[in-house]
Order: C-alpha cells, then structure tokens, then sequence
C-alpha cells in the first residue's frame, strides 16, 4: 500500500495511523507541482490533487481525509484505532472525523494556510475557531482522547491542531487542547511520524 502525503499536511493523520497499527506502507510525497516520482500527475489518483490517498497492489485507490483514515483503521488490528461496527462508540468516532474535517480543516485551517484565499476570508475564518474549539473543549475536559480511548478521530484532530501556530489561530487561550494536543504528541506513535515528517517540512 502506498501512502500519499504532504508533510505536516492533514495526511499526518494517516501516517500517525499506520505508525499505531503497525501496517507496512510505502510513502510517496507529493511535490508543489503534483508530478509523482513515476511520472504521473497526482491528480491521476487524486481528482481535487489533495492528500492523503492510498493506492493498493490491486489498483485501489481512496481518497478524502476521514475515508482513508477508516480504511486505516479497518485494515489495523482489531479494537488498536477504532470500535466495532454497529456500536455507538464507532459512530461516534465517524462523527469527531466529520467534526474535524468540516468545523475544523476545511472552515478554519484551509482558507488560512491555503492558497487563494483574501485577507478577509482568513480573517473570517480564524474567527470561526471559537465555536468548534468550545465543543471539544467542553468535551476533553477530564478526558485523555476524544473517546475511552486513541483513534483515527484523535490522530485527524492532532494533525489540525498542529497548524495553530502556523495560523494564529490561538490554542493556547485553550488549555484543554492544548494538553491534548501535547498528550497525544507524546504518544510514540505520534511522535514518530512527526519526526519522520519534519525534516521534509524543513527542506520543502
């Protein structure tokens, strides 16, 4: 399985989650210009040229964040980043992914840190920081994971968080995500991935 990734991009996530389940995958990090080291244009695998995708032996590939990241989980061994089908604890998970990627990356995160956008547009949108960040602020108080335990919810949230700094969107007038955030920083796992994805950071 190849993954496609971003460093320090939402595709951490899935890193982090490979790193926890102990799954082999290759990495392939997708240049400024998208041209893939075999030649293709990731916009070949992926349509919208976002990451994370996967890519099988067998030709299948997936993309969008929260997919990717349930594929992950599925494919870890059992109960290591998600719950069993069916159970209020699995469905509540698929809904912190959701959570994420709407209330989160795509209304906060992307128009600030992504291209394209006005001043008054990231202006707006480092705003709109204080609803989401109050409900899982209200939500992690006393708890260590978004759940009874870690899951691809709580790799996706980390990977977000990460961006505060680089935003100015103000985590540290949040002192429940901001503990969280540093809690699962400290997860091995975790740790990890970011140091294998730093230094890629660095020389990009």
């Amino acid at each position: 399985m190849k993954l496609y990734f971003t460093p320090f991009a939402c595709s951490l996530a899935a890193r982090i989650a490979l790193e926890e389940a102990g799954l082999d995958a290759e990495f392939v990090q997708v240049p400024k210009d998208l041209r893939l080291p075999d030649g293709r244009d990731f916009t070949e695998i992926s349509p919208m040229g976002y990451v994370p995708a996967i890519e099988t032996g067998t030709g299948f590939v997936l993309t969008e964040g929260p997919a990717v990241l349930t594929y992950i989980a599925e494919l870890a061994p059992e109960g290591a980043l998600s719950f069993t089908g069916f159970s209020d604890a699995h469905y509540r998970m698929l809904a912190w992914l959701n959570f994420i990627s709407t209330e989160l990356h795509k209304a906060v995160y992307m128009p600030i840190l992504g291209k394209g956008y006005s001043e008054g547009e990231q202006v707006a949108a480092r705003a709109r920081h204080a609803r989401p960040f109050a409900v899982l602020s209200r939500h992690l108080e006393g708890r260590d994971y978004l759940d009874d335990r870690f899951t691809v919810a709580d790799a996706y949230l980390v990977a977000v968080l990460n961006w505060s700094e680089f935003s100015k969107v103000p985590l540290a007038d949040w002192p429940v995500l901001a503990a969280y955030r540093e809690r699962v920083r400290a997860r091995p796992a975790v740790a990890r991935a970011m140091a294998a994805e730093w230094p890629l950071l660095k020389a990009a």
